[in-house]
């Protein structure tokens, strides 16, 4: 059986990694963007025919999002290490065929591969999604020399089950289709 296990402690590094690459690759992430960045651009052609409040209203709406938010994001990350335990632990991580078995002291969880939604890689990190805003994080520094097995292993196990599709529960007093073959 192909099994990988190995720790993961987060640091305040990996997180706001994270929280930056999933805040700017959403579509309002992007808008923001563009609106800190127009604003500069407004206020740089337009510098002489604004009055005072107005340079510096478009200087504020320019720096929302390029500078103001990715600190607040740094904050939030330090925050959180700070005093979320369960961030801050170190995490034990076994992949197996079945699925991720992540265990923090006496608790233990398991994700079958059927419940990932997608896989992000970024440049030294791999971030799991079991939903929209919930993942797991694969720094590769914390991999043990195996981030490129873990990595072959995801994606061999997520094409595996791409097109898995729950069974459905027969309701009771309902036969399923396998009753009918008795």
């Amino acid at each position: 059986m192909n099994e990988i296990e190995f720790d993961v402690e987060l640091t305040v590094r990996e997180l706001y990694g994270f929280s930056m690459r999933h805040t700017y690759t959403a579509i309002s992430g992007v808008f923001g963007l563009i609106i800190s960045i127009g604003s500069w651009i407004i206020c740089a052609i337009r510098f002489g025919e604004l009055d005072q409040s107005a340079r510096i209203a478009l200087l504020i709406i320019g720096c929302l999002f390029t500078i103001i938010q990715p600190i607040m994001l740094y904050s939030k990350a330090r925050a959180q290490i700070r005093r979320n335990k369960n961030i801050n632990s170190r995490m034990h991580y076994k992949l197996t065929e079945e699925g991720i078995c992540v265990s923090m002291g006496e608790q233990e969880a398991e994700v079958k591969w059927q419940d990932v939604r997608k896989k992000v890689q970024a440049k030294h990190s791999i971030y799991l999604y079991m939903s929209p805003i919930r993942a797991f994080i694969f720094p590769e520094s914390q991999c043990d020399g195996q981030f490129a097995r873990i990595d072959e292993m995801i994606d061999k196990q997520m094409d595996k089950y791409k097109d898995y599709v729950e069974p459905e529960v027969a309701e009771e007093g309902e036969r399923t289709e396998d009753d009918h073959r008795e």
